[in-house]
């Protein structure tokens, strides 16, 4: 039920910030991200408006997959806007060399924010108290896997990236974050 794709197992992708992750191209359409995968993943569920327009597509492994590896997120004026890796199954994407996928948390966070601060760019914590970089467009996100839980990277296309920190800037670390009252 919580099974991880073992790290030996992972396909390796490369990401560019804003140009692509692995054979995904941001601006592709979904017929193109669909070929570029084509004999390794396979677009199992998707969504669209009834025009053949697809809005989301959900890819699972061609071989024994248990889950969807990756989820596109499109817009109609650049095509794939997000690509969001399933930290259970997805394919393991590097950034300068840090692995962004099925990672501890705090581990990637230190890693991502190093890179960052290496690069004089700015990291920014959400409500959610995920990290953000806006300037390469990576959102870490986190997934349950039974008892424990790992980094789900969403990459985005450089139009989505302002809307990576979807609330206040934070120049601390997320513990540090204030406690909201419940509604």
């Amino acid at each position: 039920m919580w099974d991880v794709v073992e790290e030996s197992q992972r396909a390796v992708w490369s990401f560019t910030p804003f140009e692509h992750v692995g054979p995904l191209g941001f601006g592709m359409t979904h017929d193109r991200a669909a070929a570029a995968v084509e004999g390794v993943l396979e677009t199992i569920g998707s969504r669209g408006d009834g025009t053949g327009w697809v809005s989301q597509a959900d890819m699972w492994p061609t071989r024994g997959g248990a889950g969807a590896a990756v989820h596109l997120y499109y817009d109609r004026a650049i095509g794939p806007a997000a690509i969001a890796i399933d930290a259970r199954h997805g394919p393991q994407v590097d950034l300068d060399g840090i692995p962004l996928v099925g990672r501890v948390p705090s581990l990637l966070e230190d890693a991502l924010s190093d890179n960052c601060t290496a690069h004089a760019l700015e990291g920014v914590y959400p409500l959610e108290a995920n990290l953000c970089a806006p300037e390469i467009g990576v959102v870490m996100r986190v997934l349950r896997a039974g008892d424990r839980v790992l980094t789900r990277p969403v990459l985005v296309a450089r139009e989505w990236a302002p809307r990576c920190p979807d609330a206040s800037r934070m120049a601390h670390r997320p513990h540090l974050l204030p406690r909201l009252p419940p509604a």
